[in-house]
């Protein structure tokens, strides 16, 4: 009896164990970057493919780099038009 109980144990120990590894990698995409935050705190802006974090003290928020291409300068009544027709819709 005792020897299934140890058992028990040990493989939910290696379940728990293995979740909290799969929750300590992240992988962020070559044209973002991961802003980490430590309870609520900026710690550090990380690039690349892997990101390891702390599980459950920090949170990844992903920043997508995009690049917007040249727009041309609007007049301030072209500029008004668009915005109207945003809180039209």
């Amino acid at each position: 009896m005792s020897s299934y109980r140890t058992l028990f144990v040990y493989a939910l120990l290696i379940i728990l164990l293995f979740i909290v590894a799969a929750r300590t990698v992240r992988f962020v995409k070559s044209n973002e970057r991961a802003v980490i935050f430590r309870l609520g705190r900026f710690v550090r802006v990380q690039s690349g493919p892997l990101v390891i974090i702390i599980p459950y003290l920090d949170q990844v928020v992903r920043v997508r780099l995009q690049q917007i291409e040249g727009s041309e300068r609007m007049s301030e009544e072209e500029l008004q038009d668009r915005i109207a027709k945003i809180y039209e819709s």
